[in-house]
């Protein structure tokens, strides 16, 4: 399966899958969105460097605070670079942060491995977490990116909350912040394995330039 995109714009492209739910008409200002979807999807793509980072999703969930340190270091490892670019480390560190808490909370055993693929691509940064899941949890996956694409993102989000706040679950929650509050585009794939269940792949395109207008709240 290719990957499929979350986006933040509407547009009529049939080769690109869009799932947001609240979205305004394509004009010429979307030009720029319809350009960073169509490199959010490409598979080969030119980058200046690469970090991979495995982690126990266990380690994860039992050491919760972990999923932090872990972010603020690949958020500290890359800010230096566009230092002069003004990059919003905190922004960039939760974005890494609800990926990676995602991945693991969601894996299909307790021995399972995290992957993290952080690629510079000059104009933004390339986020890829992929974990195991089982079938029941892609089905649960799908159905919420269909309740994102037919319902409103914003009563989608106060509904997670106020859920969490109740103590009766928040799944989706990671996603719709990435979405409602970051304003990212956002592309999954799942890849049937061996065993049974699925690895599933997200992908998450930072922009570097003009981050703090891109990733402003």
């Amino acid at each position: 399966m290719s990957f499929v995109s979350v986006t933040s714009f509407k547009q009529s492209n049939s080769n690109i899958t869009n799932f947001s739910p609240n979205l305004y008409e394509m004009g010429n200002e979307n030009q720029t969105a319809i350009e960073s979807t169509s490199l959010l999807l490409e598979q080969k793509i030119f980058f200046h460097s690469q970090l991979s980072i495995a982690v126990s999703a266990a380690d994860m969930i039992f050491y919760w605070k972990r999923c932090d340190v872990l972010s603020n270091f690949i958020s500290q490892f890359y800010f230096h670079s566009y230092e002069a670019k003004k990059l919003d480390k905190n922004a960039i560190s939760t974005i890494i942060n609800e990926l990676v808490e995602n991945a693991a909370k969601f894996s299909d055993k307790e021995n399972s491995i995290v992957q993290i693929e952080i690629k510079d691509l000059g104009t933004d940064l390339r986020i890829e977490v992929k974990n195991h899941v089982t079938p029941w949890m892609k089905a649960i996956f799908e159905n919420k990116i269909q309740s994102i694409k037919e319902g409103d993102i914003n009563q989608l989000y106060f509904d997670a909350l106020e859920s969490r706040n109740n103590g009766s679950g928040s799944e989706g929650m990671g996603l719709l912040i990435l979405l409602k509050d970051y304003h990212l585009n956002l592309a999954y794939e799942f890849t049937k394995t061996e065993k049974s269940g699925f690895d599933l792949t997200i992908r998450v395109h930072i922009p570097v330039e003009n981050n703090q207008k891109d990733l402003a709240l």
